[in-house]
Order: C-alpha cells, then sequence, then structure tokens
C-alpha cells in the first residue's frame, strides 16, 4: 500500500515505464525481507553474539584485523539479512533470491559496508557481500558518500516506515497483553492519530476493554491508514531532498512536530522502551540467551576453524575431532568442502565462520534452545 500511495503521488517524476504495481511490488518485497537476518531472540540475540566474540571467543578472532573483526565480533542483522537474500537463500553464492537491485537498494536501511564505519556504528553489509552492494548501487544510481558508502534508495525510506508503524503500534498490543499498560490509554493513543470523523466512527465500534483484542483487530487499520498517509505526505514534502541524499530523518519524523500522527510514533516508541522491553518476563528470556549463544558458538566456531584447516591440508593431515564432524553435519551440503567454495574463492578462516553464523543466526528461539541444551547434554534424557 505504501508503494500504491507514493505511485499516485510522484508518478508524474518517475521514469516512463513505471507502473504502480512496480513500486508496490518493490516496496512489499524489500518490507518481507525486512528482518530476515535477525538472529534469535532479536537484538538481544545480537547483543549476545557480540558479547560472546569480546569475551570468551575472543581467541577466535586472531589473525584478523579491521572490518574482518568488525564482522565476526558485532553482529549485524541488517548486514546478516542482505548477505542472506543476496547469497546464501534459495541460489548458494550464486545471486542467492535473485532479487532486483531496485529490491535490494530498498531493502537496505545502511547501504554502507563495515569497512566504512567506525566503532559501534550500523552497518548494511559484510565485506564478503561489498562488491555486491557496490553493484547495486551503481545500478540504481545511489547518491556516493564515501568508499562502499551510498544514501539510502528513496524507496528505503518506506521500508523503515513500514517498520515503524507496524511495530510501534503492535508494540502498544503486546504492552496491553503483559498488563504493563491499561487497555484505554492504548487506545486513546492510537486514536490521536485519527481525524475526528474517522476517530468517532471507530469508538462507536469498540467493546469493552475485556475485549481488547477485538478493539485492537477495529482500531489497527484505519490508524495504519492515516500512519501510511502520514509517510507518503512526509515523503512528497521532503522528496528534493531524498532524491539528493539529503534527507536523513525517518519519514514520520518529517512531519511537523505537532503533527498527531508523528506524536503516535514517538510516544509507542517510549512506552515499548519503558514498559514493554523492560518487562521482567522477556527480560529473564534474554538474559537467557546469552547462555545459549555461549554454548552454540563454541562448538559451532570450534568447528569452523578445524573445518578451515582441515581444508587448507593438502593430504588431511590436520583432522577434525570427531565432535566438531557431528556439530559441521547440522549444516548438510551447506558445510564448507571443496565443492561448494563460493565463486573464485577459496574456503578462508573468515568465510568458515561466516558461514557457522549464517547457520546460528538463522534459527529459531526453540531451536537454539533446543539444540544447546542436545551440546550441553542436557536434553539427552527427554
Amino acid at each position: 500500500m505504501l508503494g500504491n500511495r507514493l505511485f499516485d503521488r510522484i508518478a508524474v517524476q518517475l521514469p516512463k515505464g513505471v507502473s504502480k504495481n512496480d513500486l508496490g511490488a518493490i516496496v512489499q518485497a524489500a518490507c518481507l525481507a525486512h528482518d530476515l537476518g535477525n538472529p534469535p531472540f532479536g537484538h538481544a540475540g545480537e547483543e549476545a553474539i557480540s558479547h560472546w566474540f569480546a569475551s570468551n571467543g575472543r581467541h577466535f578472532l586472531d589473525g584478523f584485523q579491521g572490518p574482518a573483526t568488525r564482522d565476526l565480533s558485532r553482529f549485524e542483522g541488517n548486514a546478516q539479512g542482505f548477505r542472506m537474500i543476496t547469497q546464501t537463500e534459495n541460489h548458494l553464492f550464486q545471486g542467492g533470491l535473485r532479487l532486483t537491485c531496485a529490491t535490494l537498494a530498498t531493502f537496505s536501511k545502511y547501504p554502507w559496508s563495515s569497512r566504512s564505519v567506525v566503532d559501534s556504528a550500523k552497518f548494511g553489509a559484510f565485506i564478503s557481500e561489498e562488491k555486491i552492494l557496490d553493484e547495486v548501487a551503481s545500478q540504481t544510481g545511489l547518491v556516493k558518500k564515501g568508499t562502499h558508502k551510498w544514501c539510502r534508495h528513496p524507496l528505503a525510506f518506506l521500508t523503515e516506515a513500514a517498520d515503524d508503524i507496524c511495530y510501534a503500534t503492535i508494540d502498544l498490543e503486546d504492552a496491553v497483553e503483559l498488563g504493563a499498560l491499561p487497555p484505554r490509554q492504548a487506545y486513546d493513543l492510537l486514536l490521536s492519530a485519527l481525524d475526528s470523523s474517522t476517530r468517532d466512527t471507530v469508538v462507536k465500534r469498540l467493546l469493552d476493554d475485556k475485549a481488547h483484542r477485538v478493539n485492537f483487530a477495529r482500531i489497527r487499520g484505519p490508524v495504519f491508514d492515516a500512519l501510511i498517509t502520514g509517510a507518503v505526505e512526509a515523503f512528497d514534502r521532503h522528496y528534493d531532498g531524498i532524491m539528493a541524499g539529503t534527507f536523513e530523518k525517518d519519514l514520520l519524523a518529517g512531519l511537523d512536530k505537532t503533527d498527531s500522527r508523528r506524536e503516535l510514533i514517538v510516544e509507542a516508541k517510549r512506552i515499548g522502551h519503558d514498559s514493554f522491553y523492560t518487562d521482567r518476563y522477556k527480560t529473564e528470556i534474554e538474559l537467557g540467551c546469552f547462555s545459549t549463544f555461549e554454548c552454540l558458538l563454541e562448538a559451532f566456531c570450534t568447528a569452523a576453524v578445524e573445518c578451515f584447516h582441515h581444508l587448507q591440508s593438502p593430504s588431511d593431515e590436520s583432522a577434525m575431532t570427531w565432535k566438531s564432524v557431528l556439530v559441521l553435519r547440522q549444516l548438510g551440503n551447506h558445510a564448507p568442502n571443496k565443492d561448494n567454495q563460493p565463486p573464485g574463492q577459496k574456503w578462508s578462516k573468515y568465510l568458515n565462520l561466516r558461514r557457522v553464523l549464517d547457520y546460528v543466526s538463522g534459527m529459531t528461539d526453540n531451536y537454539a534452545q533446543d539444540l544447546a541444551e542436545q551440546l550441553r547434554g542436557a536434553a539427552l534424557q527427554r
């Protein structure tokens, strides 16, 4: 819907032959792929992986420098998602999902590689995908900001707006489910984004607070519609800056500070941070994920390094331990071997570690916990 609505606003400025369906399909595909790179437990999982490499797993970084160290020591879900859709899903190292350059650019919130950042800044591509990012930027005409660094594709602002619209509002519903927020407070905040006529119509359809799930279902559609309209208005308002690469805010932040739609997103994020994200049960799960990743990463990274030395050994003198053989069997035919090297490359220590991180980060929460228990021997009696 975001892409279609934007087309209606800027159709005359688009290249000849671009249709409403084109914009809609590009934004929709990018939105579907948006969170693919998130590891088990989401952002907590990113922190747990990074923490392990900075502590118990520090020795696995021996011999690496600069961006390679940053790639491994700071897990970045945005870069992992870009790697998945361009490299590892469907056509392994042969184009991945083989999406269009426009879709890949629309997906990229941070169109620059780890080589282009310092300290803890976020990035959108590991060095293993730099050339792909360069090609995407070249084909879509992104404005260059530096080496392996570009301004966002205009449609990437819509992908980020969709993320804000969905998560900021759904987080309010989750906060109510957890008992961290009264239903009436959530209703009032969501309804504040609507014009008076639409708000009155929606309010007449609401039931008592015991039916808050039904009420949210009736509020959600009109609120989404209002926020989508706001995002498109902001795009139109800042069109010149977006196209020139000088506009760097989120779209809804580009509305007037007094705009109720902008205020809804700001307040929903604040409530999510203060109540939902600090919920005790959620915090306990996140604490547990550190232990889960310690177990998984120790086993899989050890196996990756042993596999690297084994592949470098011309006569297989460097044998792998039986445990590492069993660990890599989890990857099936995706485990590094002499027949599945990336085109034009040989398996390096970096690429081997990258490959097991592909596997671990692609697990579900439950599978990660179950496999960690198996590795500890805690699940053998079940």
